[in-house]
């Protein structure tokens, strides 16, 4: 159910704050798929929190081809800021 809200929140266009927080609180979930999916929203919503996220991952899991993806969105970000 958490994988799914963020991946609806990463898809979507409402930048409402509240939604973000929400998004980053879900960084401390106890499962890696949902922080993966977490790191995933707020880099799509220019969140600079992503990249703290996706730090504290470390890189992605090689069982999950998927986390590349995934994780490679602060990645993204993170050069789009000038690397921050």
């Amino acid at each position: 159910m958490r994988q799914d809200a963020c991946l609806t929140f990463a898809d979507g266009k409402d930048h409402d704050p509240v939604l973000t927080d929400a998004m980053a609180a879900l960084l401390d979930d106890e499962d890696r798929r949902v922080q993966v999916f977490a790191v995933y929203g707020l880099a799509l919503h220019d969140d600079e929190r992503c990249v703290e996220g996706a730090s504290r991952l470390g890189p992605p899991q090689p069982s999950d081809p998927d986390e590349e993806h995934y994780l490679g969105a602060a990645w993204r970000y993170a050069r789009r800021r000038g690397g921050r």
